[in-house]
């Protein structure tokens, strides 16, 4: 007799993450989850009451991962704040990491666009990472206002390097980046 693997209330916000990123924010249904994952109904609702509960749980872990955790571990490291967004700035090119962040920030943003609760994690998201930039750019000497604006730039350049991918190979589109944020090291 084989014995069905115990599910955790983790294993069930990935495999959201994966539907949600395969196909949309419509395609997250208990009743698909279970046939992913070949397990009844009843473990879902052992872990989460609704939907939408899963629904949360999945940008919670999307804002912790993406967001939250990034700027903690840069945060405590001895970088200086030049590093640290150097660091930052790297994350696109960190292979399939980099790539399923990226498939999922791009899930999130289709999903906000219709969606209130989405939409408002996108905006503390965003404000968040934003502030950070910022915070570096002060650290690094910049005035208020040119700290800001140039947040601003880096942050668009960060979204669209990494969910934008140009003809260009790997290495070509490292070298081309390194000349791009060059100026914002300074």
């Amino acid at each position: 007799m084989s014995t069905r693997p115990t599910l955790t209330r983790e294993d069930w916000i990935k495999a959201a993450q994966n539907i949600l990123i395969k196909g949309g924010v419509d395609s997250v249904r208990v009743d698909t989850l279970a046939k992913e994952l070949a397990i009844t109904r009843g473990s879902f609702y052992y872990h989460f009451k609704s939907r939408d509960e899963l629904l949360q749980s999945i940008l919670s872990d999307w804002r912790a991962r993406a967001t939250e955790n990034i700027i903690q571990h840069l945060g405590s490291t001895k970088y200086s704040p030049t590093e640290r967004l150097e660091q930052l700035l790297s994350l696109p090119f960190r292979g399939h990491a980099a790539q399923a962040a990226a498939a999922m920030e791009l899930g999130i943003r289709a999903w906000a666009r219709r969606d209130a609760l989405a939409r408002q994690a996108i905006d503390e998201v965003d404000s968040h990472r934003l502030h950070f930039i910022e915070s570096l750019l002060k650290q690094m000497g910049k005035d208020e206002i040119t700290a800001k604006d140039t947040a601003a730039l880096v942050y668009a350049y960060q979204i669209s390097i990494s969910v934008i991918q140009p003809n260009l190979n790997l290495a070509e589109r490292h070298e081309q980046h390194l000349r791009i944020i060059q100026p914002w090291l300074k």
